[in-house]
């Protein structure tokens, strides 16, 4: 066997590598080689096995001479036991001799590691932040680095941790102080408006269409006819009232006109026109009286039907008011600190403002989302935008709906007191307007293709006022509704999220409690009365 076998043997025995009877080194009882190294160890041994077979007659360096020189196996056959080729002997430890110095098969059992050529580096870690072999943190092991190091690290890792407390407690704060806001909100509503005074309207208007893709709404089905006839405390017209057509816009019929005082009598509306594709079913389309004069004159009449062919499993709500006989009032919402701007009318219905209400309805988007402006009373709190859909209220009480700039505006118009605009007009010269289909027009959330809840409200040529409202509403179909419900000029109001609401008092007392929902309101019947978060028109009797 040659020295160098005979080396590895002795490693893997448990032998000292320098402890021979020759050397004199440090290393006289070496520890136990490790499992790993001596399995390395016997690798070795093997290989150096085949290289004995073919190695000649030169030998090297007995095991245990303390040369620590590479066994070179001269020529003439001497041992080289001498150390004159191999380096000194004595305290010298294995393989620090001049050409052991780079002998891949030299091991100095003093070291922390071998040479990889015979044995593993380093035992590969293992810990929950490092993978074995490999480094799934971007960052060094605290046990590599030095003791200023770890101070620097746990520095800044303290403080990036202090930063993630405070933005996260601050969000948390606010979200709190949304959540805990006065009004009859839900929760999806209120997380919804906070997203969108954060800049996060994208955010928020994604994750609406993401659930809106996931459960879209059902086509076709059927709705209970029932629906049609069941519109609540309706009573028939006073019978002592003739029924010829009503007179109430001014001369020549135009629309927004102050209603003429002579004009005392109230028509019935027609029945609506049959959707597209759709036969009426018995009470569909057919008006019903919901609020009455004190003299028996229907000033709120309220009708059920069908928006389309497609979604015939809902029915959308119409109303229509009589001007002559009511009188509008803008009310500002708390979003947005809109009523700290406008303080000219309160947020909510109070108590001394409930004799002679008649109804409630809900008005546009949030003033930031609308593409308009609002003001009241002299007050601008969001400036208005010509070409944008107007709701327009005049000193004397009366409403108008039109295209701001075009129709009205503050220079034509001084007697104008509150304006609230909402995105543009969906129905003009009686007709739907061309661009009805261009979908970014009526919503960044929800578009117009979508068949969400929708409100609007526009003016007959009569100047009177229709509101319609329901689930399942496309743009179009909004606006198709609009048209056939009388208006010349229409416009979308709020939408998603059931902000269409509609609300009448048969007694004329503003008591939530007796009113008739005309809608299902997710918010319940106190909505408008306590602290509201949306703007509102609140509507009187004359």
């Amino acid at each position: 066997m040659s020295a160098k076998s005979e080396e590895l043997e002795g490693l893997r025995d448990g032998e000292p590598v320098d402890g021979g009877p020759g050397g004199s080194g440090d290393g006289g009882a070496a520890d136990a080689v490790p499992q790993d190294v001596a399995e390395e160890t016997a690798r070795a041994v093997a290989e150096a096995s085949g290289e004995d077979a073919g190695s000649g007659s030169g030998s090297g360096a007995e095991p245990g001479s303390g040369s620590g020189g590479k066994p070179t196996g001269g020529s003439d056959g001497s041992d080289g036991s001498d150390g004159s080729d191999g380096g000194a002997a004595g305290d010298e430890p294995a393989g620090s001799g001049p050409s052991g110095a780079n002998d891949p098969d030299t091991v100095d059992p003093d070291a922390d590691t071998v040479d990889h050529k015979v044995f593993p580096a380093r035992r590969e870690r293992h810990t929950p932040l490092y993978g074995r072999g490999k480094r799934i943190l971007p960052w060094k092991h605290k046990a590599r680095l030095a003791p200023p190091q770890r101070r620097r690290r746990k520095i800044i890792v303290r403080s990036l941790w202090g930063c993630v407390l405070v933005v996260c407690g601050t969000i948390g704060w606010s979200i709190a102080g949304a959540l805990t806001s006065p009004g009859t909100d839900t929760v999806q509503a209120r997380l919804a408006e906070w997203g969108r005074d954060h800049g996060l309207g994208g955010v928020v208007s994604t994750l609406e269409k993401w659930q809106y893709d996931l459960d879209p709404p059902k086509k076709g089905g059927a709705v209970d006819a029932r629906q049609f006839s069941d519109l609540g405390p309706t009573t028939a017209p006073n019978a002592a009232a003739p029924t010829k057509p009503a007179k109430s816009g001014a001369p020549g019929g135009k629309p927004g006109a102050t209603p003429s005082p002579a004009a005392d009598v109230i028509a019935m509306q027609p029945r609506m026109p049959a959707p597209a594709g759709l036969t009426l079913e018995p009470g569909e389309g057919v008006f019903q009286v919901a609020v009455q004069t004190p003299d028996g004159q229907p000033v709120v009449q309220v009708a059920r039907i069908r928006p389309d062919a497609e979604y015939t499993d809902v029915a959308a709500d119409v109303a229509w008011i009589d001007q002559k006989h009511s009188r509008y009032v803008l009310h500002p919402g708390h979003e947005g600190d809109l009523n700290k701007t406008v303080t000219t009318v309160p947020n909510q219905i109070d108590g001394d403002a409930r004799p002679g209400l008649i109804a409630l309805f809900n008005g546009g988007f949030k003033i930031s989302e609308s593409h308009g402006g609002y003001y009241d009373h002299g007050i601008l709190a969001a400036p208005l935008v010509d070409g944008a859909a107007s709701e327009v209220i005049f000193k004397d009480g009366h409403m108008a709906v039109g295209m701001w700039g075009r129709d009205y505006s503050l220079q034509k118009n001084p007697e104008i007191v509150s304006v609230r605009q909402n995105l543009r007009l969906m129905v003009d010269n009686g007709q739907v307007v061309p661009y009805i289909n261009d979908s970014s027009n009526w919503g960044r959330s929800d578009h117009g293709s979508a068949a969400v809840w929708r409100s609007g409200v526009g003016v007959t040529a009569t100047g009177d006022i229709v509101w319609v409202g329901g689930n399942k509403l496309t743009a179009p179909s909004l606006a198709r509704l609009l048209k056939d419900a009388g208006a010349v000029r229409g416009m979308q109001l709020d939408i998603n999220l059931r902000w269409a609401d509609f609300q009448y008092f048969p007694a004329h007392d503003g008591n939530p409690d007796n009113s008739k929902l005309y809608e299902d309101f997710l918010q319940g019947p106190n909505k408008f009365f306590v602290n509201s978060t949306k703007d509102f028109m609140a509507v009187y009797l004359r």
